[in-house]
């Protein structure tokens, strides 16, 4: 008995069009998979370069590295921090004086406010500076003498985070109201 010609037909076609419906499949996966490694790799490890200058005051890039890489990542991300809430009141502040010039009878409103965030801004400005000087003396040390300059920066890495960290506390309440005001210069 010959066998059927239609029936032979119909099972090549099939066979090729699960293979096609295979292929598709594995590359769909693939697809999703390359997708989400690439999502994984931008969300968790890829990092921001390094920011080496202060908008707020002069440092040289050099000194801002070796806080970075020698000294500590956590006083490096408190410095930029505090770097970035300093230019955020020097904004602010602008603002309020527009806001001074725009509505003059109502000076008394705004220079509470500007007394306030001044006073705010020039103790953070300075505890920023301080830090930064010590930060400098250490880096010269280390470049002098390694060993005394690894005693320094053992010995005062964490009185510096500390010290940044407690000033950006301390004006935490104005900190937070400028960020939540949407009209702010944040």
């Amino acid at each position: 008995m010959a066998p059927n010609l239609h029936h032979r037909d119909s099972l090549i076609r099939n066979a090729n069009g699960g293979t096609v419906g295979i292929v598709i499949a594995l590359v769909l996966v693939l697809a999703l998979a390359s997708g989400g490694g690439y999502f994984a790799y931008n969300k968790y490890y890829k990092k921001d370069p390094l920011r080496t200058k202060l908008s707020s005051m002069k440092m040289k890039e050099e000194l801002i590295r070796f806080t970075h890489d020698r000294v500590s990542t956590a006083l490096y991300s408190n410095m930029v921090l505090l770097d970035d809430i300093v230019v955020m009141m020097d904004r602010e502040l602008d603002r309020l004086k527009r806001i001074g010039k725009k509505f003059p009878n109502q000076n008394g409103i705004i220079a509470s406010q500007t007394k306030e965030l001044k006073v705010a801004r020039d103790r953070l400005a300075k505890v920023l500076a301080d830090v930064t000087t010590k930060i400098e003396k250490m880096y010269v040390t280390w470049l002098v003498d390694r060993s005394k300059g690894a005693g320094q920066i053992l010995s005062q890495k964490g009185t510096l985070t500390r010290q940044l960290a407690d000033a950006i506390r301390g004006e935490a309440v104005l900190i937070g109201r400028i960020r939540t005001n949407p009209d702010a210069a944040s």
